[in-house]
């Protein structure tokens, strides 16, 4: 009973006040990377949105099902046989990624799959494959909450990625989250055109979720580090799926780019404050994939709060980090172009040294 009171406690997040949502002209872009080992024809596009920089406010966070019943040791998840250890690790990946995200105003939106505690929502399907799983819908865990029921203990956000006052959670008994939900409406009234996704699980939820704001002509972006599949091996083909044919359901980068892309946007509005009188500031040129700008030390004042220096700076040196592996792959690619033409031309000059052409 104890372990259950901890658990009921969990669901307690207490009152957190978000900063208000300042939207301001900066630019927002991430450079996509292609994950290691993903076949040569399955390519990404040079920046993303696809049609260049976009508003902060243009863009959304869309954190999909981090819920302790796919991230316990007795959740859902876990009770059909799933590897939470990837869940938990993804967990501390997207941490820095939603503090970032709230510090340069971009628009946080949380699901959760869930079904009434009636299980009128549950169809005969849906309970009889979970029961085959091994881990039935509405069924008691060893601590009592009920697995993927609205208001059970397992059923709510991790306290890591918690939300907080101005962040949306969509509810919904399914897997994409478009379906039976206003998702959709919310993103449209708040003028959403990209999202950015991480979330479990990838071949479930996070998929279907893609899928489902794609055909509603939304751009995505995964985040490859930040998504975990019931098994680690169903993840890349997920992942590649994305890419094919010229990216059919967006793009993908890691999380290292998307907190470089954060940490520009959040740049931007500290060092850019509204003008004051006088003439009209003239409007800040669009920021490129390879020239993000993010705060020097010399910029994070002794009035800021430490957390909030510390991830500036961790966003400064992740940013030096980026420039350097670019610069070092645009040397690479360089370097093979000319090695190519040679080839070109030694190739061309034999074949008509052998035809006998002058």
């Amino acid at each position: 009973m104890e372990n259950h009171n901890k658990r009921l406690a969990r669901r307690d997040y207490g009152t957190v006040e978000m900063t208000d949502l300042e939207r301001h002209d900066g630019k927002f872009v991430i450079a996509p990377k292609r994950p290691t080992g993903t076949p040569e024809h399955l390519t990404v596009a040079g920046s993303w949105p696809h049609d260049g920089p976009c508003r902060p406010d243009e863009v959304a966070l869309l954190l999909i099902d981090f819920q302790s019943d796919f991230i316990d040791a007795d959740g859902y998840l876990a009770k059909v046989g799933g590897d939470i250890k990837p869940a938990q690790e993804v967990v501390m990946k997207v941490k820095p990624i939603l503090e970032a995200a709230r510090s340069a105003g971009v628009r946080v939106f949380h699901t959760r799959e869930g079904h009434r505690p009636s299980l009128a929502d549950l169809s005969k399907y849906k309970k009889w494959r979970s029961q085959r799983a091994g881990a039935e819908v509405g069924a008691s865990s060893e601590t009592g909450s009920k697995f993927l029921v609205r208001g059970s203990p397992g059923w709510d956000i991790t306290p890591e990625l918690a939300p907080i006052e101005g962040e949306e959670v969509i509810d919904g008994p399914g897997y994409d989250k478009f379906m039976h939900t206003d998702l959709e409406h919310c993103l449209r009234c708040a003028g959403v055109k990209y999202l950015i996704v991480a979330g479990l699980t990838t071949e479930v939820c996070v998929s279907s979720t893609v899928r489902g704001a794609t055909e509603r002509g939304f751009e995505c972006l995964l985040v490859t580090d930040g998504t975990a599949a019931t098994e680690q091996n169903h993840l890349r083909p997920h992942i590649d799926t994305m890419l094919v044919e010229g990216g059919i359901f967006g793009s993908v980068a890691d999380a290292h780019r998307v907190l470089v892309a954060f940490g520009s946007m959040g740049s931007a509005s500290a060092s850019d404050p509204p003008p004051t009188g006088g003439p009209e500031a003239p409007p800040r040129p669009p920021t490129q994939a390879g020239d993000l700008e993010c705060p020097s030390a010399d910029q994070v004042t002794a009035e800021e709060d430490p957390e909030k220096q510390n991830l500036r700076l961790q966003l400064r040196i992740e940013q030096l980090k980026l420039e350097l592996n670019t610069a070092k792959l645009e040397a690479i690619e360089d370097k093979n172009r000319e090695l190519l033409a040679e080839a070109a031309w030694k190739s061309s000059s034999e074949s008509v040294t052998s035809s006998g052409v002058a």
